[in-house]
């Protein structure tokens, strides 16, 4: 189970770090008025999800019956 939690979580921190690039990159009139709050945001999404997915994937330690 804690596998397809990765894989989704994986999915959606690659769709998230697609669109903080998007904004980091963006010319948009509109964007570039917004562009400070955006950054935050952005990285305020960004950076608990790729903790999450690089938790999500390490492997777990097991306990030897102690």
């Amino acid at each position: 189970m804690r596998k397809v939690f990765a894989v989704i979580c994986t999915i959606i921190t690659l769709f998230a770090i697609k669109e903080a690039v998007y904004v980091f990159t963006s010319t948009e009139p509109d964007m570039v008025k917004q562009r400070e709050i955006m950054i935050v945001i952005a990285l305020s999404i960004c950076i608990p999800l790729i903790i999450l997915s690089l938790w999500l994937w390490s492997p777990r330690k097991k306990n030897n019956g102690q």
